[in-house]
């Protein structure tokens, strides 16, 4: 997404104000004074046609034609029928940016069915203007001294950037910030979004060096979820973001369509929020907790926490509070506890969390947490004070204050109480200790930033390999889907659907197909043994169809049939129940199976379900004929690796199920793991593959089976996260060996080559490709390396089969990171070195330059140092400009990949 034009709103320096007056209800003059007051140190104007020469000060102007300069940045208070007038004025007049702060745009015109903000886009559109808003709140930036809102009161500098989708959110949260002396590095609210959306932001905030955080406070995903989603995912690898999600329940404007098989598209929110990397918040005063955290939070060194009270209630509260939200309690180390006893009463019990008594003084709380925080085995202290004559709050307060500052560990207070409380809890706000009012607060906010970090780790995990399938069978799978649309049809038949499934190689029964009562007879005298049928008809062939109160299916079976005669009897009823309910143009016959009884089988629901915002989703959780299947709706975005896939089977009861009853757990969390990424590639490769279910897929020794299937097909829709682009893939010849190669984009499984490559490399060419030496790389940093976002950057490596038969080995590795306007894409290549001569550098380089000239990428530049001639023959090879920058003392090479005549166009598509 691009960024470029954002500066425009984040420090222009020129600002017009439209709608300003010097009447107390003028909203125009709130922003105006608020710029004043703020020490706006840019040129401000006022355009208002009645003609005042001045509004507090700053010159009026009746028009745009009349303003002395093109200003950087317009804010429009004005009423609403005048706002499209006044976009179209700015475009004529050269102005490319206008924050809009007027409301009561999106009533629709009766005679036109438009609203006046359907105008407001088309009028900015047509002159490539970018819109902030409407009925947005403004934006705050301290460090550029540039309050331009509405909002009652400024805000201090800091270093957690705050964006939201409600003003009067926004408007509050301001107010306690001020109040707990919490600043931020910028403060703004996008209102209807109508132009500049909340990815473009997300990305301009990830870059910026003065915020380490992003709060964010959202109802739902305006525009691309895939967007949203990638945008997350990149800030979220170096800072952290919490997402204060609201809208569960509709407003009443908006009417909630739910993706078939989800009854709370708020379980799609957390899938999606946990896939990015985000850690959500669930209340408002979690998040004003999250915001203390944030400014105030050194380091994180782990997640193990010592908890210390003047009286086990409040110990017992903290712990309680912990253990639900799966945290991890300090075990205290011999020493620590032989310390605390010479200062502890007799009775004391030896272990966390830690009872100072009721008679504890602000030296005992002092000396309780200094010994906590010199534990290798703790990581973080919580200090909770219940007030006592023997420990003032203001006495208490200070000594913990001065303990925490000597610290690198963190130390969390608790001041409970409120008439003696208020004063510790101003005091650690000033001294800048974390503070909150009650245990469970304070422990919640702990973890928040638990949470991000093992987001964090789980988003790194590496996922071990796994073979795709064959590309015969996905085209069948294809041409099967087509046969289908061609007939009209939205769904695929039983028989179709074992089909499919056998085609991705997941199992099915053998299964017979009847049309009446005596074929079903004869099939299950052919089949032998008990029987399973099931009657087909219009209610039971499409995926998700449940009964509203019990959430099972509406199936028509007929279940355990030993004797032929009591297959002809209880088929003949069935048969009776279907046509009360279904005319004969809407049944579609019978199904026969053996049934699978005696096989300890557990059933599991699982399937491919679709939403309109964020696309295809696997869902997973006990299944079952008889069994509530929401009760376990377990959901992730695809596509899935075997870490990711291991990640939602945990989330579900099937997890603790198979590791308590399974003979092999672990093999069967594999198979499940495999189907669940099968399902993910079946997602991606067929995008009209609106939704199946397979219920119950049986789980026994045998391994996994799929008894009953059902799907359907809708429009083509892609996944919101960006698959693995495996049409890149092709096959290469070594230049010397004539050997076969591998040429592909890198992927997470590649982890462990990745770090042997790198290990192949002489000190000299790591520092030619890192221009310093250094050691080996981190799984943080492989992970980073190999684990990409596709919409965002590229890396290419060569693989062939190792020698010893054990795996595949990397010869060499491309990587293009491309800037979010797609103008330049910065290229680095490193080579094995007994690989050199083999023509990899060649073939490494035509792949990621012709990759970037497809993605309409405008320039592939790199730099090498001067000693590295190798490359830079390679560069003016394939075409690059090479030059000597004395500054950075580098060679640099750029390459452009369009025409002079193509590249402007380019230029004005990306910058429109």
């Amino acid at each position: 997404m691009s960024t470029r034009y954002l500066k425009r709103f984040f420090k222009p320096t020129s600002i017009v104000v439209f709608g300003a007056s010097e009447r107390g209800d003028s909203m125009g003059g709130v922003v105006l004074r608020n710029l004043l007051e703020g020490g706006y140190e840019g040129k401000l104007m006022v355009v208002n046609p009645k003609g005042a020469k001045q509004v507090h000060g700053v010159t009026c102007y009746t028009g745009v034609a009349e303003l002395p300069l093109v200003p950087d940045l317009a804010i429009i208070c004005s009423p609403p029928d005048t706002v499209a007038g006044i976009i179209r004025k700015l475009g004529a007049h050269m102005v490319r940016a206008a924050m809009i702060l007027t409301g009561g745009l999106s009533i629709v015109d009766d005679l036109s069915s438009r609203t006046l903000k359907d105008e407001i886009r088309d009028a900015a559109r047509s002159y490539g203007i970018r819109i902030l808003g409407p009925d947005c709140m403004g934006m705050l930036v301290p460090g550029s001294n540039m309050n331009a809102s509405y909002a009652h009161t400024n805000i201090r500098k800091g270093k957690v950037a705050y964006i939201g989708q409600s003003g009067l959110i926004g408007t509050a949260i301001i107010d306690w910030a001020n109040g707990q002396e919490i600043g931020f590095s910028h403060f703004l609210t996008l209102g209807e979004g109508v132009d500049v959306d909340l990815p473009s932001i997300i990305d301009y905030l990830a870059s910026d060096p003065m915020t380490h955080a992003i709060l964010l406070q959202m109802d739902r995903v305006v525009g691309s979820a895939r967007d949203f989603i990638s945008a997350l995912r990149a800030a979220s690898r170096n800072k952290l973001v919490l997402v204060l999600k609201s809208g569960i329940v509709p407003d009443g404007r908006m009417v909630k369509v739910l993706a078939d098989g989800i009854a709370d598209d708020d379980i799609l929110y957390d899938a999606a929020l946990r896939r990015a990397g985000a850690v959500r918040v669930e209340t408002s005063d979690q998040l004003f907790n999250a915001l203390e955290t944030l400014n105030r939070m050194k380091p994180m060194r782990g997640e193990r926490l010592a908890i210390v009270c003047n009286g086990m209630g409040p110990n017992a509260l903290a712990n309680d509070r912990l253990m639900k939200k799966n945290g991890v309690l300090a075990t205290l180390s011999d020493e620590t506890v032989t310390a605390l006893s010479e200062l502890l009463p007799a009775h004391w019990n030896g272990c966390n969390p830690v009872d100072l008594d009721s008679d504890a003084t602000a030296e005992r709380f002092a000396a309780a947490i200094q010994l906590l925080c010199k534990d290798p085995g703790v990581d973080a202290v919580l200090s909770i004070h219940a007030p006592t004559h023997m420990a003032p709050g203001l006495d208490t307060a200070r000594a913990v204050i001065d303990t925490a500052h000597k610290t690198p560990r963190n130390v969390l207070s608790c001041w409970m109480g409120r008439a003696s409380a208020i004063a510790a809890r101003n005091l650690c706000n000033g001294a800048g200790i974390m503070t909150f009012l009650t245990p469970e607060e304070a422990v919640d906010a702990f973890m928040h930033m638990v949470d991000y970090r093992r987001n964090q780790e789980a988003m790194r995990q590496t996922p071990t390999a796994y073979q795709m399938h064959h590309q015969p069978n996905r085209q069948r799978a294809k041409a099967l889907l087509e046969s289908v649309a061609e007939e009209s049809r939205d769904y695929l038949t039983h028989a179709e659907g074992c089909d499919l499934l056998e085609l991705y190689d997941i199992p099915t029964p053998r299964t017979s197909y009847c049309r009446t009562i005596e074929e079903v007879v004869e099939s299950a005298r052919q089949l032998g043994g008990s029987i399973a049928v099931k009657a087909l008809h219009q209610g039971n062939i499409y995926p998700f169809s449940y009964d509203k109160k019990s959430h099972q299916r509406w199936l028509d079976l007929a279940l355990d049939l030993y004797s032929l005669p009591e297959v002809k009897h209880s088929v003949t009823k069935l048969a009776y129940r279907v046509s009360e309910r279904y005319p004969p143009e809407q049944t579609h016959g019978f199904v026969v199976q053996q049934m699978k009884r005696g096989f300890q089988s557990l059933q599991i629901n699982i399937g491919i379900t679709r939403d309109a915002v964020f696309g295809p989703l696997i869902v997973f959780g006990v299944g079952g004929y008889q069994v509530d299947v929401l009760a376990d709706r377990q959901v992730m975005l695809p596509p899935l690796n075997s870490a990711l896939a291991r990640q939602l089977v945990m989330r579900s009861r099937v997890y603790r199920i198979v590791t308590e009853n399974s003979y092999q757990p672990e093999r069967d969390i594999d198979h499940l793991c495999e189907i669940l990424m099968t399902l993910g590639q079946m997602a991606v490769e067929l995008p009209q593959l609106e939704a199946l279910e397979i219920n119950p897929l049986l789980l026994n020794k045998s391994g996994l089976l799929a008894v009953d299937m059902t799907v359907s097909l809708g429009e083509p829709v892609s996944s919101a996260i960006s698959p693995y682009p495996e049409y890149l893939t092709e096959t290469v010849t070594l230049r010397k060996s004539g050997q076969k190669a591998i040429l592909r984009a890198i992927r997470g499984e590649d982890e462990p080559e990745h770090l042997a490559f790198y290990n192949h490399l002489s000190p000299q060419s790591i520092r030619l490709r890192y221009f310093y030496s250094r050691g080996v790389p981190t799984h943080h940093e492989l992970a980073n390396w190999t684990q990409i976002d596709y919409d965002r950057e590229m890396a290419f490596i060569v693989t062939r089969p190792r020698q010893d038969g054990q795996g595949n080995e990397t010869l060499g590795v491309v990587r293009a990171v491309t800037d979010p306007d797609n103008i330049r894409s910065e290229f680095s290549i490193v080579i094995r070195d007994d690989l050199q001569g083999e023509g990899l550098g060649v073939m490494l380089m035509e792949k990621v330059i012709e990759y970037c000239r497809s993605k309409g990428t405008l320039m592939i530049l790199g730099s090498t140092l001067p000693a590295n001639k190798s490359m830079q023959a390679l560069a003016r090879k394939l075409g690059f400009s090479v030059s000597y920058n004395m500054e950075e003392d580098v060679v640099d090479m750029k390459l452009a990949l369009h025409e002079p005549a193509e590249d402007w166009q380019i230029y004005r598509l990306q910058q429109s």
